[in-house]
């Protein structure tokens, strides 16, 4: 192989098929004014002949009022809950739908995020969407001094300073209590992730409030500190009999209720649903596969992710009065446990 191999520029594909460079450059910009058939003979040339349009210099060389990177940062703090996965495909596939590229930013200690935020602004990247369940939120702030368009997720901003797309965690919590509770179950407990998790916290909070109204008295609360698989399966094998007193669990994420479940199975004997009956929080895809069939409360995310791309446009077109915070409605996915 001949690493020395001159790249492919887009002169040498406007030769190729007979036009001018500016053509070749029309073709890959969205919105430029090109004949259709005259485009699909440049798209297939430069498959043909290897060509890879540099869209980030192109931003460079674009007098700065009309700069547009289409590039959109996804700052996400939590890898460790399957969630987060979920929701970054969703999010990158609205976005690509959208002519925007997604751009993965791993930030996991808050210290690390202003570092992070300043290398976007390198990137010229058109915006930010951070999904910041375990960051405050007032780390953001750096986005708006550099003028970066920004969403959050995951934590609202009390404040009114940034936009926010949340799911109604109050409700997601009720909405658990309420099922439970029309089984017949009054022994009921609550496995909560972060203690610094807002959602969880909130759901928390729901879950409680219906209870007390109801019964009269509070679920029992046990805390794992994280939203993942291993943070549920050692909390359960840590609280084996507290557990096996319940007749009803409420987890603060789908990771963290498969853990239980496991560990249910495999260490202390407890079964799902016939002892202890199981609701998680996200509806993430293995909560529907067969070896858990897991009833949780569902998370809307492709209407997140909607209402997130709508936020930018209105920010990008200077069409947001101000900042704002929407909250949308989870739904009850009842399943085997």
């Amino acid at each position: 192989m001949n690493n020395n191999k001159r790249a492919v520029t887009a002169s040498d594909v406007a030769n190729y098929v007979g036009v001018s460079r500016s053509a070749v450059s029309r073709a890959f910009t969205e919105g430029a004014s090109i004949q259709a058939d005259k485009r699909e003979r440049i798209v297939a040339a430069a498959k043909e002949l290897g060509y890879q349009p540099n869209f980030f210099a192109r931003t460079l060389s674009t007098p700065a009022q009309k700069q547009r990177s289409n590039l959109v940062a996804i700052l996400v703090s939590d890898f460790s809950n399957p969630f987060q996965s979920y929701l970054f495909e969703v999010l990158s596939n609205t976005l690509q739908q959208h002519a925007k590229q997604p751009m993965l930013v791993n930030v996991k200690h808050e210290q690390d995020l202003d570092q992070a935020i300043m290398r976007l602004s390198g990137y010229q990247v058109d915006g930010v969407v951070a999904v910041a369940g375990s960051l405050a939120v007032e780390g953001f702030e750096q986005c708006l001094r550099l003028s970066l368009p920004l969403v959050t997720l995951g934590r609202a901003d009390e404040r009114g300073i940034i936009s926010s797309v949340q799911t109604d965690n109050y409700q997601a919590g009720r909405l658990a209590a309420e099922h439970l509770l029309s089984l017949g179950l009054s022994k009921l407990g609550f496995v909560a992730g972060r203690n610094d998790g807002s959602a969880s916290n909130e759901r928390l909070l729901g879950f409680q409030h219906l209870i007390t109204e109801r019964l009269g008295e509070q679920a029992l609360v046990l805390y794992a500190n994280s939203y993942g698989y291993s943070a549920g399966f050692e909390l359960a094998v840590r609280a084996i009999e507290a557990i096996r007193n319940l007749e009803g669990l409420f987890c603060a994420s789908d990771a963290l209720a498969m853990g239980v479940m496991d560990s249910c199975r495999n260490v202390s004997g407890i079964r799902v649903p016939e002892q202890l009956r199981i609701v998680g929080c996200d509806d993430v895809p293995q909560a529907a596969w067969q070896g858990y069939q897991l009833t949780t409360i569902a998370q809307p995310v492709g209407e997140i992710a909607d209402t997130v791309m709508l936020k930018l446009n209105q920010i990008w077109q200077n069409q947001e009065l101000a900042p704002t915070l929407t909250r949308l409605s989870p739904k009850l996915k009842v399943r085997r446990t």
